[in-house]
């Protein structure tokens, strides 16, 4: 299966979903395919340490490289198709080329994990059209919900359904939407909620997902869950997430005033 994981705007956590997932789907022993989609802004292959690697999708869309020869195996037992910082690579991909050097490819895995780029683009046109399904990453802000809105409509004219909704960063500020107003405005599924987690700024410095760095974070475990729901594997009960979210001042007032 193909799936763009993909989001109206930057910022929200997209690459960590498509780091995370591809590592956690490999876990619980899938073959998995993941490539750095976004040839102008790359950020991946820096998550698995692979930016610098040759040769990269760059070389492959610009007919320099056979796709193989840019695949590498990383230590988790994520496959990476990772493209190069090179401004000089990009000018020279052809990203019409994208679609036939996934399929020539994809059938060698369970799941090929395709991190695009963000926003409504022509790249974007291509990596929707490429896709089996669509994983929009938003958080719970207006503006992230808006722009997935429109993406997902993308998608449709496309022909690629939508998978489902990451509902990411949850719990870092006051007054954020909930999971069943952005369920109806989207018209999808929120498959998960990732609660704001330090693990995985931290894991990002490190070169490194979060799920490497800590495997116990709560965002860790959110994403062994998305995993889970994606491959149909049940999630043993000690492993169940236990999401806490942070607590609103507002909350903190009702409790201590006994309101609820």
């Amino acid at each position: 299966m193909i799936i763009t994981v993909a989001s109206g705007k930057g910022g929200v956590g997209k690459t960590t979903t498509s780091a995370s997932l591809a590592v956690a789907l490999a876990k619980l022993g899938k073959k998995v395919l993941a490539i750095d989609g976004d040839i102008s802004m790359a950020n991946l292959g820096v998550l698995f340490n692979m930016e610098k690697k040759k040769p990269s999708l760059h070389e492959v869309l610009s007919g320099e490289a056979d796709v193989r020869d840019a695949i590498y195996k990383h230590k988790t037992g994520v496959y990476v198709l990772p493209t190069s910082l090179s401004l000089e690579g990009y000018k020279k991909s052809d990203i019409d080329l994208l679609p036939d050097v996934v399929n020539e490819v994809a059938d060698d895995f369970d799941y090929v994990i395709i991190d695009a780029p963000a926003g409504l683009n022509r790249e974007m046109a291509t990596h929707l059209a490429i896709a089996d399904k669509l994983l929009l990453v938003v958080t719970p802000e207006m503006f992230s919900i808006i722009d997935a809105v429109r993406l997902k409509e993308s998608a449709e004219m496309a022909g690629t359904p939508l998978m489902g909704v990451v509902l990411n960063r949850v719990g870092r500020d006051f007054g954020e939407m909930g999971r069943d107003e952005i369920e109806m405005l989207i018209k999808g599924k929120v498959l998960v909620e990732v609660p704001e987690d330090e693990s995985v700024r931290a894991a990002a410095l490190k070169k490194m997902s979060v799920i490497e760095y800590k495997k116990n974070s709560p965002a860790s475990q959110a994403y062994m869950k998305l995993a889970s729901i994606i491959a149909g594997v049940p999630i043993y009960a000690e492993d169940e997430i236990r999401i806490v979210k942070k607590e609103s001042f507002i909350d903190k007032i009702k409790r201590l005033f006994g309101m609820y």
